[in-house]
């Protein structure tokens, strides 16, 4: 069976923001879409760029690249879910690209804030 979301060894979810949720749910139709098994390899564990991380928030999940065929191509289902929820929102790159630490990296994108915030007019 393919289209399944696996989790490496050692990942901890302490916490899943509601923009969480949504990254999740797109790693999981992406998986489905793109007919492939995908492994989280980071979620609120390990080390990232401080205390204010998205990860440490659950704002943030990075994908396993090394076992995708055309990681190209998971980023754009990737971007495609994630834009169609909310446009804006959030933000997928290939990190380390070429390397041994080549991953995917999700996250509700710097700035904003998930769900957004309404501005309410008089």
């Amino acid at each position: 069976m393919t289209g399944i979301v696996k989790v490496k060894d050692g990942v901890e979810f302490k916490v899943i923001a509601p923009g969480g949720f949504v990254l999740l749910h797109a790693i999981v139709l992406a998986a489905q879409d793109q007919e492939m098994d995908l492994t989280i390899t980071s979620a609120c564990d390990g080390e990232h760029s401080g205390p204010d991380d998205p990860h440490h928030r659950g704002e943030a999940y990075d994908i396993r690249t090394r076992d995708v065929p055309d990681p190209q191509r998971l980023l754009e289902a990737l971007d495609f879910y994630l834009s169609e929820r909310d446009p804006g929102c959030f933000f997928v790159f290939i990190e380390d690209p070429g390397t041994e630490n080549e991953h995917i990296h999700c996250q509700v994108r710097k700035g904003t804030s998930y769900p957004p915030l309404k501005v309410m007019r008089a």
